[in-house]
């Protein structure tokens, strides 16, 4: 099942480590250094998701600056965000279309006891980013 959010994300060249990036640094500007993002946002990526390449790849693109080892946003991706958050916002919609803001908020928990019951590793994640922001 597609989605689009990779797709429509792409229009912007953007991936979503990229989004989530551009998201927490905008949401504390100069509090995000190389490690708090990739701790904190790489068990929602895949396994493939390389952040140095994605921080690299901001930066050289003029999206965001590294001043005194914290992130800040440019004024080239502070003003790219809204276009592109108009992207996964569609998309989050569509996902919570019909399910009550009460049912989403027990859906991870339902899901973590599900694997535990099954032997799996239920650690996962409390949280996921926001992809409207």
């Amino acid at each position: 099942m597609d989605l689009g959010f990779d797709e429509r994300l792409a229009v912007e060249h953007l991936t979503q480590p990229h989004w989530w990036t551009l998201n927490h640094v905008a949401g504390a500007p100069g509090a995000w250094g190389r490690a708090r993002p990739t701790d904190q946002l790489a068990p929602f990526g895949d396994r493939d998701s390389d952040f140095e390449a994605v921080y690299g790849d901001l930066i050289a693109r003029g999206r965001l600056t590294e001043e005194s080892g914290a992130f800040v946003l440019t004024e080239a991706g502070e003003a790219g965000r809204p276009r592109a958050g108009e992207r996964p916002a569609e998309v989050n919609e569509r996902v919570h279309e019909g399910i009550t803001p009460r049912e989403y908020a027990a859906a991870p928990n339902v899901l973590r006891r599900m694997i535990g019951n099954l032997g799996g590793d239920s650690a996962l994640p409390r949280t996921t980013p926001r992809a409207g922001g």
